[in-house]
């Protein structure tokens, strides 16, 4: 009975070692493989990709707790519409928010600008001088003084004019051809003698020595140097630079002449400026000057109340260095302007067919303009050029008709972050 106790005993003992072995190799086994994984790991920083370590702790940089990078296997597989939806909301939107097209074609286009009343440079005069002398007489004292057409406005002495003169009378005298008598008048017309004060010399047969000089035109004197009232209008600074007029007074650098000045054959004496020949010139932005054509009606508001209507009748094919505006010629037949009154342009014209959209779907970032364009059940952020605008739309360069935007851009910006447009 012992013995089969001391065998029985014996062969529990063996069995118990053997699970001992076996359990301690087992939790060797697995000790070593948590080991080997935990030494294979590596741990980084969310918002710092580039810190990395093999052991946890925290970011050197923003303090945050690092985490462990995937190991094998255990990978995000990035789909397609994954990639999408995991984009930066500053490159791609996901959003189920109206959607419109643009449509190509041709709106009413109201324009508004500031001119002011000008010369016809066209109807300048000169009154000259025909004969050298000295000016005996001046009858036009000082700038924008009123002269009638037939006015005499002064009077010469001239050695030459007495010389022709003299030989006239004595060609009569002697009775000579009739031919000779004519080259002699025909000298005096060609230095501004009339035909009526030939035929008093004639009869009277005493010389002149004072020529009178007559203005062939009627208007108001200007001073040599003087330059018409033109627009003061700002540099073109952005997208909507306001138009704002204000007239330029003439110079006057030049004294009118005086009596007892010399002046040669030829010179001019007098500028005047025919106040029935005005026109209006209106500083228009360039994006609203590309509508404006030869021809075409404009509505005037002549002191801020006296409305009239001018046709256009030139427009600058270029614009000023620094300027982004165009001066615009407007012609008004029989409206009492004044040289140097501010006028008020407005009109309404047909553009061009163009690619129009709802003013909501565009957004403005200051330096450039942007749309979100669907792509793939994404919006996509797109830089586009504004061409023309109108109450409620605007004309845009760089989208097509098929391309679906969204309805409101401003639904589509992240207030904490910047968007990065699509060429």
């Amino acid at each position: 009975m012992r013995k089969k106790l001391n065998n029985k005993l014996s062969i529990d003992n063996c069995q118990l070692t053997t699970m001992l072995v076996l359990l301690s190799s087992m939790l060797i086994f697995s000790c070593a493989s948590k080991q080997e994984s935990s030494a294979s790991d590596t741990y980084t920083c969310p918002m710092h990709p580039t810190v990395v370590s093999d052991r946890q702790g925290v970011c050197p940089v923003c303090n945050m707790d690092l985490v462990r990078k995937a190991r094998a296997g255990e990978e995000v597989k990035i789909t397609e519409e994954l990639a999408r939806l995991i984009k930066s909301p500053n490159e791609s939107v996901v959003s189920d928010i109206k959607t419109v097209k643009g449509e190509y074609t041709s709106q009413p286009v109201t324009g508004t600008a500031t001119g002011v009343v000008t010369y016809d440079t066209r109807n300048l005069f000169t009154i000259p001088a025909r004969v050298g002398g000295r000016l005996e007489k001046v009858f036009l004292k000082y700038a924008f003084q009123p002269v009638r057409k037939g006015q005499k406005v002064a009077e010469i002495y001239s050695a030459d004019l007495a010389i022709a003169q003299r030989e006239l009378l004595f060609l009569i005298s002697q009775q000579e051809s009739a031919a000779l008598i004519e080259d002699a008048k025909q000298k005096l017309r060609l230095v501004g003698v009339t035909d009526a004060q030939i035929k008093e010399l004639i009869q009277s047969k005493e010389i002149q020595y004072r020529f009178p000089v007559l203005s062939a035109v009627e208007g108001y004197v200007i001073l040599k140097e003087a330059q018409p009232p033109v627009v003061q209008v700002p540099v073109a600074m952005g997208m909507a630079a306001s138009v704002t007029g204000s007239s330029q007074s003439p110079v006057e650098s030049t004294a009118l002449v005086r009596e007892g000045e010399y002046v040669n054959a030829g010179a001019t004496l007098f500028n005047i400026v025919s106040t029935y020949a005005l026109w209006i010139e209106i500083s228009v932005p360039s994006d609203q000057s590309r509508n404006l054509n030869v021809g075409d009606t404009l509505n005037l508001v002549l002191n801020n109340q006296q409305t009239k209507q001018g046709r256009v009748g030139f427009v600058q094919p270029f614009f000023n260095d620094k300027q982004g505006f165009a001066i615009v010629r407007v012609y008004v037949p029989d409206a009492n302007l004044k040289p140097g009154a501010i006028v008020t342009a407005q009109w309404t014209v047909q553009s061009d067919k163009l690619m129009w959209v709802p003013r909501e779907a565009v957004i403005d970032l200051g330096n450039e303009s942007v749309v979100f364009v669907k792509e793939r059940g994404a919006f996509v952020p797109k830089q586009i050029a504004v061409i023309e605008s109108i109450a409620n739309r605007l004309a845009l360069s760089g989208i097509s008709s098929s391309d679906e935007l969204a309805a409101d851009a401003q639904f589509m910006v992240d207030s904490e972050g910047f968007i990065r447009t699509k060429k």
